[in-house]
């Protein structure tokens, strides 16, 4: 890669002033999770449309595994970019080259492995996801589309995480952006005019990403970059290896036991009636575009932080460690908006069934308390991953759903019953922002300490 090359897309991690790097790497991400995430509305919002709560439960049913298959894409979409960002701040470009070329390869491997064992068991899988007589057909119809195109969904992931982790935000954004457009026109077609139902919703799903992975391939073959996606790249090693799956394991196992978490939730809360099952698959996007919109917002702090710590200018990346806290809790307060007074407005949005109305309602303004502790939270995993403190990372990761939530879903739910439930992920996050604040000040300490020795030898 030039000089010229290096000052274009990591001038920013380099040499721009930390607020004015964080917020250009961090708010393009933020856009992109949000107009990704607006196609899931879309969904949704159109099932919905056909007033039917079996389809509109359905949906929320088959989540599990579409979180088992983005488990896959997280292994190599969050251990990968760390890994990069550190190797350019350390100008290893051609372990870059190997790293991007590894990830893209054997990722697509292990999701053709995992479609065919999803297709293989799909009876045993769909009674463990907690379907019924009348929901059970809607579910096997959405998740035969999405299996069978898997490859599609992980290659959009992988690919635009790795060109955030080289600077090139505004070209992944790009590619979300118009797989989401896309996406979001095909929806009422397939949904409502060709009558497809859910499995409609699959189909505009896996189309809009196939058109934002065309145009990340181009990207990666036609244009200057320090990534590869040629065959000639895929070198594995135990380096690679060991650097992406340290990170990125931890984070696909957290995503793993979410999907766990989410089956529990959704067996607990049929017992309650399906009109919960579908107040928590309505509500629970809300909290899922918040929570997205925290996480896009720290991410763009990741390629910065791994950046600078690969070059071992500490100061630097503490500074950004310390705004991007800071700011994403400002963030997190505004977000509280659309939980405490918008909340019957958008489950209403998507039904008029007065019991999923008021359970989707009180499942928002449950979790409200939990959404100003998010960016600390968030910001600390983060850190984590982005200095390849696997433990720690792991911790959080998995903490949050195997340690605090998963435990209280049963304890909370067999103590007070459906308001168990509306509660037990809220006093999760409290738990998991406690344990990462714990976890971390030792490695705070030890960079606190290595700036302050180069702020003395200067």
């Amino acid at each position: 890669m030039t000089a010229e090359h290096e000052d274009r897309d990591l001038h920013l991690m380099a040499r721009a002033p930390v607020s004015q790097a964080i917020l250009k790497l961090s708010i393009p991400t933020v856009l992109s999770n949000i107009v990704s995430l607006l196609y899931n509305l879309t969904d949704t919002y159109f099932i919905g449309l056909l007033d039917d709560p079996v389809q509109l439960g359905a949906i929320s049913l088959a989540f599990p595994v579409f979180m088992l298959i983005q488990a896959i894409g997280n292994v190599f979409g969050n251990g990968a970019p760390s890994y990069i960002s550190r190797c350019l701040g350390a100008k290893q470009y051609d372990e870059v080259k190997r790293t991007s070329a590894v990830s893209v390869y054997i990722s697509s491997a292990a999701t053709v492995v995992l479609g065919i064992a999803i297709f293989l068991f799909m009876d045993p899988i769909l009674r463990l996801l907690g379907t019924s007589e009348a929901n059970i057909g809607p579910t096997r119809a959405y998740l035969e589309v999405i299996v069978a195109f898997a490859v599609v969904i992980i290659l959009q992931v992988i690919l635009s995480s790795m060109l955030r982790a080289v600077g090139k935000v505004k070209e992944a954004v790009i590619g979300i952006i118009v797989g989401t457009v896309l996406n979001i026109v095909l929806d009422p077609v397939f949904i409502l005019v060709f009558r497809q139902g859910v499995a409609g919703a699959a189909i505009a799903t896996i189309l809009g990403n196939l058109v934002g992975v065309i145009y990340y391939l181009f990207v990666y073959i036609k244009r200057e970059s320090p990534l590869s996606i040629h065959p000639k790249d895929c070198r594995p090693s135990a380096r690679i290896f060991s650097e992406v799956l340290k990170i990125g394991l931890p984070n696909s196992i957290s995503v793993i036991i979410m999907s766990c978490s989410t089956i529990i939730l959704n067996n607990l809360a049929s017992g309650f009636g399906d009109h919960v099952v579908s107040a928590y698959g309505v509500s629970g996007k809300l909290i899922q575009m918040v929570y997205m919109i925290v996480v896009g917002y720290v991410t763009g702090y990741m390629p910065f932080a791994g950046y600078n710590y690969g070059a071992g200018n500490f100061k630097r990346m503490l500074s950004a460690l310390k705004f991007t806290m800071l700011s994403g809790t400002g963030v997190c307060l505004a977000l509280l908006v659309p939980f405490v007074w918008l909340s019957p407005n958008f489950v209403g949005a998507f039904t008029t069934d007065a019991q999923i109305i008021d359970v989707g309602v009180r499942f928002l303004r449950a979790q409200a308390w939990a959404v100003p502790i998010m960016a600390v939270q968030t910001t600390m995993m983060v850190t984590f991953q982005a200095t390849g403190q696997a433990i720690r990372a792991m911790t959080v990761n998995m903490g949050r759903q195997l340690l605090y939530n998963i435990p209280f879903l049963f304890l909370f739910s067999h103590l007070w019953g459906l308001d168990g439930l509306l509660y037990a992920q809220m006093a999760a996050d409290y738990c998991t922002v406690i344990t990462a604040v714990l976890i971390g000040i030792p490695l705070l300490r030890s960079l606190y300490q290595k700036s302050k020795q180069q702020t003395d030898d200067l």
